[in-house]
């Protein structure tokens, strides 16, 4: 390992080509990072000492060829290498638009820093990034369209242009020729995934899920690592789409260990404990890393069916229980859900019926409802399913969903599924309005009203309506009687007091009277909120009644039969 300090512009002054390896994250910089390098470049342009240099972080390359023209793989430093690139690159622009620089002309940024003229296409660009991030740099440099997509690449170049002018465009170059990094060059022998990591707490951290790409394609030959990349990573991110939302994947991960090792896993020690898993499971070796790249992109597409991303959709039955999930706003159930979804992908392999899996799926969905509807607490819950996703599996599999649902009914009795008459009262006394809950209430109200076309309509653009509003005007108030106040707060936000409707709504029904809302409920496309239309009045009788009415239609799509 060698390292030396480096002025910027001499790593680029030359033959020579920067590739971003498969294994490497994307162009991650936004707004707060590109604005600290040019504010850092404006500072020491203008610092007294001018001899002094500006240290821009470190350069880790592994030489690949060397000759005429040298090639490194960038192991660190290209967040930095690719900002300074297009910051370059909208330099030259700026002075194409207003005059030659004194110190750098346009043709010398294109021609010198940027590029190599007399080079065939994939030597070209003295810096290469990988998949998409390489298409929209491509177009910064050839001036094709710059600017264009929808990546980060994309978003960085629109960011610089907004920021370079003929104002500060001497003093940018100024400080680009101050600007030094430590470059170090890795050898055969060194571990380039040690070293990267410990140079990593500098600059944007990796996510976790950059983290496990980075370990499972390092040390791997070029063609199994862009074979591994294009195959398996490129499927994780569509089906989790992901490819400009890393926490996805991240998020996907951790559930996975979750089940894995039967533990708690925190987002922010993903990483660290795929890595000792797969130590402990002798899946480490270069040898078993395709077939455990596979294996994550297997579950990603059935992650993606329960989070609502992947293009493949499942049957059904399974899909109506899915979406609802989904809708409740409550993941802890993902990990025990995501085996459950593996376990029937191998069984139908074996020809088994599909169908079990949305039974057991419906206890899963009885199970979160109900403690919703009941109003219990949900502490405990997520460790309960990573308890259950790593436990023992039926060995009959004929009885594999009595089997889960004995399981579900064993679960401590802080979280087990509540009983008919809980889940009654809970409809009927508790609130269900406000944060997280009015999600859930749009999910339950939902599955309620379009249970014989569950699952075809789209939930997200309902709005939970309050029959009786939340501002009480005189009409209401002749309604209600002499006990207003105590009606309007003990029934506001509970169950039998709200519906759904259209988003265009909302401003229009307002704090209207129940007869002027009547007219608009008309017209609504949800029945619940038709029916509505039919009754002589809202009163807390008529509140009390619907509530009975929505508990009972729950505990018929909700059902629990304990585990018998």
């Amino acid at each position: 390992m060698k390292a030396k300090e480096t002025p910027f512009f001499e790593l680029f002054n030359q033959n020579v080509q920067y590739l971003v390896p498969r294994w490497q994250r994307r162009y991650v910089w936004r707004e707060t990072e590109i604005d600290r390098l040019i504010k850092d470049m404006l500072a020491i342009a203008d610092a007294e000492n001018q001899a002094r240099p500006h240290y821009g972080g470190t350069m880790i390359t592994v030489q690949e060829r060397s000759g005429v023209m040298k090639v490194h793989r960038v192991v660190d430093g290209q967040q930095r290498l690719t900002t300074v690139s297009i910051l370059l690159a909208c330099i030259a622009e700026t002075l194409d638009a207003n005059g030659t620089g004194v110190e750098l002309t346009p043709e010398e940024i294109r021609d010198d820093l940027l590029t190599n003229p007399k080079k065939q296409e994939d030597r070209r660009r003295k810096l290469r990034l990988q998949d998409g991030d390489e298409e929209e740099y491509r177009r910064i440099i050839e001036r094709d369209s710059p600017g264009s997509g929808d990546g980060h690449v994309a978003g960085a170049w629109r960011i610089v242009t907004k920021r370079v002018d003929s104002e500060n465009v001497q003093s940018l170059i100024k400080g680009l020729h101050r600007l030094r990094v430590i470059t170090i060059g890795l050898e055969d022998r060194d571990d380039a995934q040690q070293i990267f990591e410990s140079l990593n707490a500098t600059g944007k951290p990796l996510t976790e899920g950059e983290k496990v790409k980075n370990w499972l394609l390092m040390g791997l030959s070029e063609e199994v690592q862009n074979d591994l990349h294009d195959e398996h990573w490129l499927a994780i991110e569509s089906d989790l789409d992901a490819r400009h939302d890393s926490e996805r994947i991240d998020v996907f991960l951790r559930d996975v260990m979750r089940w894995w090792t039967g533990k708690m896993v925190a987002e922010n020690r993903t990483y660290d404990e795929f890595r000792r898993w797969a130590i402990r499971e002798g899946r480490d070796s270069p040898e078993r890393r395709p077939e455990l790249c596979a294996e994550l992109a297997s579950l990603a597409a059935l992650y993606g069916q329960m989070t609502g991303t992947a293009a493949t959709q499942p049957s059904r039955g399974v899909k109506r229980e899915l979406d609802h999930l989904r809708a409740m706003g409550i993941d802890a159930h993902r990990p025990f859900t995501l085996r459950l979804l593996w376990n029937a992908q191998q069984a139908r392999e074996s020809g088994q019926d599909p169908t079990r899996l949305v039974h057991i799926l419906g206890s899963v969905s009885s199970w979160i409802t109900r403690l919703w509807l009941a109003g219990h607490s949900f502490t405990g819950l997520g460790k309960a399913f990573v308890e259950l996703a790593s436990g023992t599996g039926p060995t009959d599999e004929s009885d594999r969903a009595g089997f889960w649902e004995r399981r579900i009914a064993s679960v401590p009795e802080r979280i087990a599924v509540p009983a008919d008459s809980a889940v009654t009262d809970g409809i009927r006394l508790t609130s269900k309005y406000g944060g997280k809950d009015t999600r859930a209430t749009r999910a339950v109200l939902c599955a309620i009203t379009f249970r014989e076309t569950w699952g075809e309509v789209e939930c997200g653009k309902l709005t939970v309506e309050h029959i009786m509003p939340q501002t009480l005007n005189e009409a209401w108030r002749n309604d209600l009687g002499d006990r207003v106040e105590e009606i309007h707060g003990r029934h506001l936000h509970r169950l039998g007091n709200l519906t759904l409707c259209g988003g265009r709504w909302g401003s229009a029904l307002s704090n209207h009277s129940f007869e002027h809302k009547k007219e608009l409920y008309r017209k609504s496309a949800v029945a619940m909120t038709r029916r509505l239309a039919e009754l002589p009045k809202w009163d807390e009788e008529a509140i009390r009644r619907r509530a009975g009415e929505l508990a009972r239609t729950a505990l018929k799509l909700w059902p629990w039969t304990g585990g018998l």
